[in-house]
């Protein structure tokens, strides 16, 4: 396959075997991502604005946590939490009724902290990102031959990537080649849900006194799998 810059990450995902390359390729990006929030996005001045006003979720501030750079996130706590306050003592005024807010509400206060918990700069990028990689998917599955294969000879994807990959269809393949793409790609996805839900099928028989000395197979591990096959990583 001819490798160009922006298909690389999604070549070196099908590298590994998994339940789903786009778990694999997410999980990469998202390390990289909260490096960069506690390491070069602290000296760019454009960055800390956007992470001054949309701040984190609690997943990603964990993963923070867990990065042995205290000081680094004191700094983007402290200025975030500045901005909150601000945020909120703007809108802690009686509701106007000139203005209509998010989820029909006029009540601004609650607005303002439905945004401030709903927003994560970590999870907006990944998004953003992601939506290019499902892109770049149907590009190569349309265009490399090998890449295709490998596609088809994969164990499919969990189901939120599924749907994400479906999706985006639309913008590489039509007529007649995207009838075929997504009919290959359904067929993919259901003959390895089926896969797993046999091997969970057979994990449980292990519990029965009567397949006691039946090897496990492939099973041992499938609740898990099965976990991840269902829901993002």
């Amino acid at each position: 396959m001819r490798e160009k810059i922006y298909t690389i990450p999604l070549s070196e995902a099908y590298e590994t075997p998994s339940e789903c390359p786009f778990c694999l390729l997410e999980e990469k990006l998202e390390k990289e991502a909260v490096e960069y929030a506690l390491g070069a996005s602290m000296m760019e001045p454009d960055s800390r604005i956007i992470s001054n006003e949309k701040g984190y979720c609690r997943r990603h501030f964990k993963m923070m946590l867990s990065g042995q750079k205290a000081l680094s996130l004191a700094l983007v706590l402290e200025t975030h939490l500045e901005e909150s306050v601000k945020k909120l003592k703007e809108a802690k005024k009686e509701p106007s009724a000139h203005k209509m807010f998010k989820k029909g509400s006029n009540d601004e206060l609650l607005c303002v902290v439905d945004s401030i918990n709903s927003s994560c700069v970590i999870c907006e990028k990944l998004t953003e990102t992601l939506d290019k990689f499902s892109e770049v998917f149907w590009y190569l599955y349309k265009t490399e031959s090998d890449f295709k294969q490998k596609v088809l000879k994969s164990q499919g994807f969990c189901l939120p990537h599924f749907y994400q990959l479906m999706s985006k269809i639309d913008l590489e393949l039509s007529g007649k080649a995207k009838q075929k793409a997504r009919a290959e790609i359904c067929e993919l996805e259901i003959a390895n849900l089926e896969r797993i839900n046999e091997e969970v099928s057979w994990f449980t028989k292990k519990f029965d006194y009567r397949f006691t000395n039946e090897p496990w197979k492939n099973s041992k591990d499938s609740p898990q799998r099965a976990v991840l096959k269902l829901s993002k990583f």
